[in-house]
């Protein structure tokens, strides 16, 4: 091999060298938009890749400048305490979980959740119970949110549960009715944590669906790099109230952290706080006024767009799905025009839609630029002649598998790999995931049933492994 190679690098440079125009995270869009103080720092990183000297504090035992920074944060985010994360929401939603469960502790969560949900209940060792999204179909669940009726019955079924984790918003924008969720969690003593990776910025602008902090929730943690303007893998946790017993917080957040904390990663987060206080307004008036400019367009050409009110559930309309069902190429070609036509990157791409991120980086001229973009892919398109019906039989969901062991003891019993087509009857040792958008079709734990293993051979267009780790047989 040639050890004068540096493919990460040489693929980066290459990669910023084309100067693509962006439509997804991070948010700060290659450094528009963000603190000048940061900007500051910025010029010579190298100088503050440090580590915990006297002067600079710990963020395990934050008594000077970490503290001071992580009270603004908490002021202006609306929690009692905010705790900063350099492992991501990832770490912060690993940190939550393990706070309040404990193993065999069940907690509800939608089953269409983050890996980072089901890694912290494999570490907690807590039971999961689903709540599904309302619809019978893919398509459907991978849009909607949890409706107050199917968090009302999961409580109703499980009146021992510990908790109730929900996403605020999902990530094609829609948002829960999370205030009349926080009333039913609060009659029944559950803890409410929201996962807001993608939800930063909805307690900054009336027009936005209402937030965690708003709501009320216990514990919430947010991706501040994907739509507040701080650097990749940083994050907030937010404390919500007194209930949670902090001192077990903490060392949660001590085990699922690196012992080097990036203060890099630190300043940014304290930076976006400083940008947000200081004008976080009209940051945030301009955001949504770019995002609706866009819907207008969009929709004129001839794009079908998800409703700003669907029953209870709320769009972010930051998040803007175009969905491509009146035309012949799929949402994957469409992307690639757009990438290899026009240098524009768009957050995700799948058989029927695009999906495409607004953020505070993003300015009118880029909303111009994209814009004349799709008009001219749309010049290339083909209209379809008939429009299928929705889905097809293998767009509806099936029975969840059984749940045969929790998934802590699923993944700590001895496995090996067996192929796909021969583990009917097997119970599972890892997650088969459905993506886009990530609906896990299999948990660890759960029985590997002929249902399944029919819809995974239909599945062509999805990346499903042909092999699976199973629990040894005995």
């Amino acid at each position: 091999m040639n050890q004068e190679k540096a493919p990460l690098v040489e693929g980066l440079l290459k990669h910023v060298n084309t100067e693509y125009s962006t439509f997804h995270v991070p948010g700060h869009q290659g450094g528009r938009n963000i603190d000048h103080l940061l900007r500051e720092l910025l010029k010579d990183p190298f100088k503050i890749d440090l580590t915990e000297l006297p002067n600079l504090d710990n963020l395990y035992e934050p008594r000077g400048i970490i503290y001071e920074s992580q009270r603004l944060a908490a002021e202006i985010f609306g929690a009692r305490e905010t705790f900063f994360m350099v492992n991501g929401t990832t770490g912060g939603l690993l940190t939550m979980i393990n706070t309040v469960c404990l193993p065999g502790d069940k907690i509800i969560i939608p089953r269409q959740s983050h890996q980072g949900v089901f890694g912290a209940i494999i570490t907690s060792g807590a039971v999961p119970v689903y709540v599904s999204s309302p619809g019978k179909r893919v398509q459907e669940q991978k849009i909607n949110n949890i409706s107050l009726k199917g968090i009302e019955e999961a409580l109703d079924n499980n009146p021992d549960a510990k908790a109730l984790l929900l996403n605020n918003p999902t990530y094609f924008g829609f948002c829960s009715d999370l205030c009349g969720i926080r009333e039913l969690t609060a009659k029944k003593g559950v803890f409410l944590l929201v996962d807001e990776a993608h939800g930063g910025h909805l307690s900054f602008h009336d027009s936005f669906p209402r937030g965690a902090a708003q709501a009320g929730a216990d514990m919430w943690v947010q991706s501040t790099h994907k739509t507040l303007g701080s650097l990749t893998q940083s994050s907030m946790l937010h404390l919500g109230t007194e209930e949670i017993d902090r001192a077990r917080l903490v060392n949660m957040a001590r085990i699922f952290q690196t012992t080097s904390p990036s203060y890099i990663l630190l300043a940014s987060l304290d930076a976006a706080r400083r940008k947000l206080a200081l004008e976080g307004g009209g940051l945030m008036e301009s955001l949504y006024r770019l995002a609706e400019k866009a819907r207008e367009k969009v929709s004129d050409l001839g794009f079908s767009l998800l409703p700003l009110k669907k029953g209870e559930l709320s769009l972010d309309i930051t998040k803007m799905a175009l969905f491509t069902h009146g035309f012949e190429e799929s949402g994957r070609d469409i992307a690639s025009m757009l990438q290899e036509k026009c240098r524009v990157q768009v957050e995700l791409s799948a058989e029927d839609h695009i999906l495409i991120y607004f953020t505070l980086g993003h300015r009118e001229k880029d909303l111009e630029y994209l814009i004349e973009s799709l008009g001219r892919i749309r010049e290339k398109l083909n209209p379809k002649k008939i429009w299928p019906e929705e889905g097809g039989e293998e767009d509806y969901l099936f029975p969840l598998p059984p749940a045969l062991l929790s998934p802590r003891e699923a993944v700590n019993q001895p496995g090996e790999r067996v192929p796909m087509a021969e583990a009917e009857g097997r119970i599972s040792a890892e997650t088969v995931s459905l993506f886009p958008p990530g609906i896990p079709l299999l948990v660890p734990g759960e029985l590997i049933t002929r249902e399944l293993l029919d819809r995974l051979s239909k599945g062509e267009r999805q990346a499903f492994p042909t092999q699976i780790k199973v629990i040894k047989k005995e």
